[in-house]
């Protein structure tokens, strides 16, 4: 069982971090455009205290890029098109990559019909989801996406690992920086697991079961064996449902069949969808604007319970943390930044 913090960490600025991370991505014959998008991506999920989808990924990018199951240059295409909906091929290209043209369509779309529906396949990971979710939040409509992965969660009542993490992200607009709900169905994220084992530190119990379906705190054996699902029920059927949303609908696989999220040197067969809900189609922006705000003020002068210094709104973990660390710089343990550096 690992020992806590015993990893050397060092603090790097924001900027000297994403200029590594693009080096690494142009290095293999990314187009720097899309470096820049990548490693953003990444970035800014360590800058918002998300560091299981931050630089801990780039090794995985690159081989799944050096095995070939991912393209460095990759064109994704509308392969389906009708009405308010599309299909895009991401053309096994990097996930943010064909992510950012998913943005684009389904914003067009809601600006349209009022409501757009986008499905992606054949496209890696996407990175953390509430960076697609809020770009849609900040153009005025309400963005979701969500996204099935890899297979490493007990359902609800199981020990066998069939469902993915299956994450969820709903950012809405706000008249100024947007709320945003960004949660995996499982009690936390598989990326935070692989970060305390690359961290070698314990995990909390609750978060997941060895092989016997026994609570462990080692985030080894809890690799080994599955996550469970956040809200027990609740959460197992929520990741269900976004199996189907996402895998089925898009024409890729679902539960155990999915592949590619986090082995990238094999062929990825998950799905993602991305929606967009223009409210000015359905009623006045002006007066969801200020549901949005009568609603945050509410939460934020709501009676604390005891010991938690003050109520936030989805998202306000995120800016906060996003201040710090562009201040204050991203913690990064020191083999993980060795390891980057040898990618370049």
């Amino acid at each position: 069982m690992p020992a806590s913090n015993t990893k050397p960490l060092t603090k790097v600025k924001a900027k000297v971090l994403r200029a590594l991370a693009e080096q690494v991505f142009l290095g293999r014959g990314v187009p720097q455009d899309d470096a820049e998008v990548v490693a953003d991506i990444l970035i800014e999920a360590n800058l918002r205290g998300h560091d299981s989808h931050g630089v801990i990924r780039i090794p995985k990018w690159v081989v799944g890029l050096d095995s070939g199951m991912v393209k460095s240059q990759c064109k994704p295409i509308i392969i389906r098109e009708k009405g308010s909906t599309a299909m895009i091929h991401g053309d096994m290209g990097l996930g943010p990559v064909v992510a950012r043209k998913a943005t684009s369509v389904v914003l067009q779309k809601a600006k349209e019909y009022g409501i757009g529906m986008v499905s992606v396949r054949k496209a890696s990971h996407i990175g953390i989801l509430q960076y697609y979710s809020q770009w849609l939040a900040e153009k005025g409509v309400i963005g979701i996406v969500m996204t099935n992965t890899e297979s490493g969660v007990a359902p609800f009542g199981s020990r066998q690992p069939i469902l993915g993490t299956n994450p969820l992200t709903i950012a809405v607009p706000s008249g100024g920086k947007p709320y945003l709900l960004d949660m995996s169905t499982s009690v936390v994220a598989r990326g935070k697991i692989v970060n305390a084992l690359e961290r070698n530190e314990e995990i909390p119990i609750g978060w997941a079961v060895d092989k016997a379906g026994n609570p462990t705190t080692d985030p080894a054996s809890a690799l080994e064996g599955a996550l469970l699902p956040a809200g027990g029920p609740k959460g197992s059927g929520l990741a269900i449902m976004i199996d189907l949303l996402t895998g089925a609908l898009s024409g890729g696989s679902v539960g155990s069949g999915v592949g590619g999220t986090m082995n990238t040197d094999q062929e990825v067969t998950k799905g993602d969808m991305f929606l967009a809900i223009d409210p000015g189609a359905v009623g006045s922006l002006e007066r969801y604007v200020s549901c949005v705000a009568e609603l945050a003020a509410e939460i934020h002068d709501s009676a604390p319970a005891p010991g938690v210094k003050e109520v936030l709104m989805p998202g306000e973990f995120e800016r906060a943390a996003k201040k710090d660390r562009l201040k204050n710089g991203i913690l990064v343990p020191d083999d993980l930044l060795d390891n980057i550096k040898k990618l370049v």
